[in-house]
């Protein structure tokens, strides 16, 4: 049957015209008529017709090393390959990470290489941890730590020791940081703690801090800027939390530290790191602590004495090893206290704990009340170097903010 109808419906297919769009004229050739779609596309989106896009766009160009130059695309720049775009080598079809150059920096008979970048965090969960604790940038600041300890012993805030070109350009980036509290005052808010005005000042310090610290860089290791300035960045605090506690205080460690593998400062600089740069420091931090309102991080500041710090009890309480007249019990005594604040990290921090909170030590701070009890500073001192690799480097809440880069890698 479908044959009988074949016949009898005489269909020539030869014959046949092409299908042709029902706006095009009978007569006009497919050519013309695909011109004409795209004049009515170009028309519908205000564009010239020779600029209509065509129907199947070909792939982005990749920029080309001359581009810049040309005053076309720039090309790409990844801040490092670990931290390059997740995707990014499909970029174009093909697009290579771009290599960081290799920095050497020569310490006495010893060259180090670095490939300066922004650090990140690395440390997610516990077997990051356990990974970090085996590490030998672990081990690096360890000893930094412990030296920085050492090197206080028998020594006070106000005695005579070298500071080095470094160490004041440090002192003075500080003193510029400090300054900018004067510029944003906190604002009038129903909250009591947790100023916002804070977010402003961190971000006038991420702003100037970069061009600080890369300006008193010696010109080989300017490059290091990118990586050593976040550090000091996140000694302050926290932005978005509006909060302090001894993580932050341990980033400035590691800003010490890390200014240290490159060469910037030596291990003769030592007592001014300890004595007159971190006291500058925690001059800048009790400031923001107070004018802002920051709450303590964590648990009491994660396990810090008066629930912001942790490395003033224990360097303090090496400056007091040997001491001849004060003792661990001597906290109690409000006027030995006022009297050597400005002598001693240890004293320091109780008048501050007198200032900011009400009753006797026993109720406002059990712990340094039951530390007064030991017999001797060293005893203290070798049981806060304990605690503060137990409760601060070791655990997790607190080391999980981090940053890793070529200085201190992730390994």
């Amino acid at each position: 049957r479908h044959c009988v109808i074949r016949s009898n419906s005489q269909i020539n297919m030869d014959g046949m015209q092409p299908t042709t769009a029902p706006w095009a004229s009978q007569n006009a050739p497919v050519k013309d008529q695909a011109a004409l779609l795209q004049e009515k596309l170009a028309r519908a989106r205000a564009m010239k017709p020779d600029n209509a896009v065509p129907a199947t766009a070909p792939p982005p160009r990749v920029p080309s090393s001359g581009d810049a130059s040309e005053g076309r695309w720039p090309m790409a720049e990844w801040p490092a390959e670990s931290q390059q775009p997740e995707g990014a080598d499909a970029v174009g079809g093909q697009s290579p990470p771009i290599e960081i150059p290799v920095t050497q920096v020569k310490i006495g008979d010893e060259v180090r290489e670095f490939r300066f970048r922004a650090p990140v965090k690395r440390i997610k969960g516990k077997d990051d941890l356990k990974r970090f604790l085996s590490s030998n940038t672990y081990s690096l600041l360890q000893r930094f730590i412990v030296g920085l300890n050492d090197c206080c012993r028998g020594r006070s805030l106000q005695d005579d020791v070298h500071v080095s070109e470094g160490c004041a350009a440090l002192i003075r980036i500080l003193a510029a940081l400090s300054a900018l509290v004067d510029e944003v005052p906190p604002i009038q808010q129903p909250m009591r703690y947790g100023n916002k005005a804070f977010r402003d000042w961190m971000a006038r310090a991420a702003e100037a801090a970069p061009g600080m610290v890369a300006e008193v860089l010696p010109e080989g290791v300017k490059g290091a800027a990118v990586e050593v300035a976040p550090y000091l960045l996140a000694s302050f605090g926290d932005a978005s939390r509006i909060d302090y506690g001894t993580g932050h205080e341990h980033a400035f460690l590691t800003f010490l530290a890390a200014l240290e593998r490159i060469g910037f400062t030596k291990e003769e600089d030592h007592p001014a790191l300890a004595l007159k740069v971190f006291w500058e420091y925690l001059r800048v931090a009790r400031r923001l602590q107070l004018t802002y309102r920051l709450e303590p991080a964590g648990s009491h500041g994660c396990w810090s004495l008066d629930d912001y710090q942790m490395v003033p009890f224990l360097w303090g309480s090496s400056q007091l090893i040997g001491h001849p007249t004060l003792v661990p019990s001597s906290i109690h005594d409000a006027g030995l206290v006022k009297r050597h604040a400005d002598d001693f990290y240890y004293m320091h921090c109780i008048k501050f704990i007198g200032e900011v909170k009400s009753g006797a030590l026993a109720e406002n701070s059990p712990m340094i009340n039951d530390i007064s009890g030991c017999g001797t500073w060293q005893r203290v001192n070798s049981g806060m170097l304990r605690m503060y690799f137990a409760e601060v480097t070791d655990k997790l809440p607190v080391i999980q903010h981090m940053l890793f880069g070529s200085i201190f890698p992730f390994e």
